[in-house]
């Protein structure tokens, strides 16, 4: 079987198929943590059944196994949101930043092109100089224009550039079809992937007094959930 070429890329789903990867479309992270609410409530229920403890004893212990579950889902969520925003720093970089060597004076030309590029205050500003710079086919002063406006989020001058420069490529669909970590709708609909809710039995106390009873000891021993 050949290497899955969609894994670097935690939006997509993808199956091998007659020979052959193909995507099932974008998707969320969702069975792990379904995983680890199954595994709460399996632990709420064990807890809840052991006539040994008290009431007392049975509310710290779920507190335990609650903050264990919300822990490894904000774990998760942060690895998610960390690995979107290493790929999008690398692919900007390829496709709007300077990589690889260059002589002295290619290096002064860029630095010039970033400079003018970063006292664009407007999209329109931004397109405007972006038609010039290709019109007179400086190809450095159109790359580092793309760069600002991928910096202040001037999406609709990016995607000009990008469809311009068919060498982008693959890449370029990379970048497109990753998430914008700071978006405000993807943050919500991240936070609904990745959360946990808190058992009854703590009676909507914030987390804070959770941990603190999670940490509670009772007669020198704390609680278990087995």
């Amino acid at each position: 079987m050949s290497q899955n070429p969609f894994a670097d890329d935690p939006t997509t789903q993808a199956e091998y198929f007659e020979g052959r990867w193909i995507s099932k479309g974008k998707t969320y992270t969702t069975r792990d943590v379904s995983a680890i609410n199954d595994r709460l409530a399996s632990e709420i229920t064990r807890i809840n059944s052991r006539r040994s403890l008290s009431a007392e004893a049975k509310q710290i212990a779920i507190a335990r196994a609650y903050r264990d579950a919300r822990d490894r889902i904000t774990a998760m969520k942060q690895a998610e949101t960390d690995h979107i925003t290493s790929e999008r720093t690398r692919l900007s970089r390829k496709l709007f930043g300077f990589e690889g060597n260059a002589d002295p004076q290619t290096v002064i030309v860029r630095r010039d092109a970033a400079d003018r590029a970063a006292k664009l205050d407007s999209p329109e500003a931004a397109a405007r100089a972006l038609s010039m710079a290709e019109a007179n086919g400086d190809a450095y002063m159109a790359q580092a224009i793309a760069g600002q406006a991928n910096a202040n989020m001037w999406n609709d001058v990016v995607n000009t550039y990008l469809d311009t420069h068919p060498e982008a490529g693959a890449a370029a669909q990379q970048w497109r079809e990753l998430p914008d970590p700071d978006d405000g709708v993807w943050k919500l609909q991240q936070a609904m992937t990745y959360t946990v809710m808190q058992p009854q039995e703590l009676g909507g106390m914030p987390d804070y007094q959770v941990d603190r009873l999670a940490d509670t000891v009772l007669d020198g021993n704390a609680p278990t959930a087995a």
